[in-house]
């Protein structure tokens, strides 16, 4: 279904209830129905319905708010990701000096990737299918090694996104790690055989670090404390 969005507030084609796409936002998942919505320029497309999200026992909330490396941030999204070993879930960021980026989150290991320029990238790395492990990849300046290479399901989402996130798609990514302990990831969206992946880097974070709140609490579980400074948040003292 596709509809002809008029200038104002947008409503969600399949129930009516408010759609509130904001700044870049593409997709979003209505609150309501569960709908994944796609904004194209004035067009609003429905694309069916995303499965529940699995709960992961994850203390993130959507709309939480932190910092990371001194620039405020606010949790808009969430991916749920399935692939041969298991799931994870992906936070979509966005910072307030206007740029994006992903928290990842699996099994309480947290990192925190930064959206690159795509040019670091473009024409620099091969196609998804002819990357190795094992190989150094130099991204931006920082030599890399190929730790990771999937195909992974996108399996339920909630809140905003930046790229249309249709139910069911299948998509190809490469994570790398640097010798100072930098984060890269390499997305090359649904088709992997192109080699102008979207590169993101970061690093391993502590929650606590970041100053994320709310959090979701547990009982019987104590709020989530930094156990030794991280990079992160050395950067903001």
């Amino acid at each position: 279904m596709v509809l002809h969005a008029q200038a104002g507030p947008v409503s969600c084609p399949q129930c009516g209830a408010p759609a509130p796409f904001r700044g870049t936002t593409v997709s979003l998942v209505c609150e309501y129905c569960s709908s994944t919505i796609v904004r194209t320029g004035f067009d609003i497309q429905l694309v069916g319905q995303v499965s529940a999200i699995v709960d992961s026992g994850s203390p993130i909330l959507l709309g939480g708010r932190g910092r990371y490396r001194g620039v405020p941030f606010e949790i808009a999204g969430r991916l749920q990701v399935a692939y041969a070993r298991g799931t994870w879930s992906e936070w979509y960021v966005e910072f307030a000096d206007r740029g994006l980026g992903w928290l990842v989150d699996a099994q309480g290991q947290y990192s925190m990737l930064r959206a690159k320029d795509p040019r670091v990238a473009a024409g620099r790395v091969p196609p998804f299918a002819h990357v190795t492990l094992g190989t150094v990849l130099t991204i931006d300046g920082v030599p890399a090694v190929v730790v990771d290479k999937r195909a992974a399901a996108y399996q339920g989402a909630e809140g905003t996104l930046p790229f249309a996130a249709q139910p069911g798609i299948q998509f190809f990514g490469v994570d790398l790690r640097g010798y100072q302990g930098e984060f890269v990831s390499l997305d090359y969206g649904s088709g992997g055989d192109h080699n102008h992946p979207a590169a993101y880097m970061g690093e391993a974070v502590d929650l606590a670090d970041l100053h994320l709140h709310p959090l979701r609490t547990f009982t019987g579980w104590p709020p989530p404390r930094s156990a030794a400074p991280s990079r992160a948040a050395r950067t903001q003292r």
